[in-house]
């Protein structure tokens, strides 16, 4: 049985968790809890998403590493990993992680597809709960967002 990508980002977040809970919080995000099944809610979520990486060009510059781009398309698959209110209100710290956090793990040839990933991890507060956050940036001929996640700073599922 192969792990998924889910559960390989949530343990590079457990194996870096000491680290991250000895760092400063990057970002803060508020989430409204909506009473609405996820998909309904991921489709109510994405025009929000467009406008607040929008309102950033479009990308995050990480010194040392270069811009990284969040286009509609980007968004759009990793709303397909999204699975709690907690790592949707996340994408809006998504650009402090990367500009700010740590390198936390990296994937060359990742999935035998021909495409490095690195990982980018640091504490956020969602709702005024601390949490460690993983953004996973696919390296392919130009920086580009994949993926996040995040955990409790003891390595579970943030709940509100």
């Amino acid at each position: 049985m192969s792990i998924s990508e889910a559960q390989y980002i949530k343990d590079q977040i457990r194996d870096n968790q000491d680290n991250l809970n000895n760092m400063d919080i990057v970002g803060t995000a508020v989430v409204i809890n909506i009473n609405v099944t996820v998909e309904n809610w991921k489709e109510l979520l994405k025009p929000q998403l467009y406008k607040h990486f929008q309102t950033l060009g479009n990308s995050v510059n990480r010194q040392n590493f270069g811009d990284v781009s969040f286009s509609v398309n980007d968004i759009n698959k990793s709303l397909g990993y999204v699975k709690t209110e907690s790592e949707a209100a996340a994408y809006f710290v998504a650009h402090k992680v990367i500009k700010q956090g740590v390198e936390i793990g990296q994937h060359i040839n990742h999935k035998n597809r021909n495409v490095d990933t690195i990982t980018f991890g640091a504490p956020v507060e969602i709702n005024g709960v601390r949490g460690n956050m993983a953004v996973v940036i696919k390296i392919a001929g130009k920086n580009r967002y994949k993926t996040h996640k995040i955990l409790t700073p003891d390595g579970n599922m943030i709940s509100f």
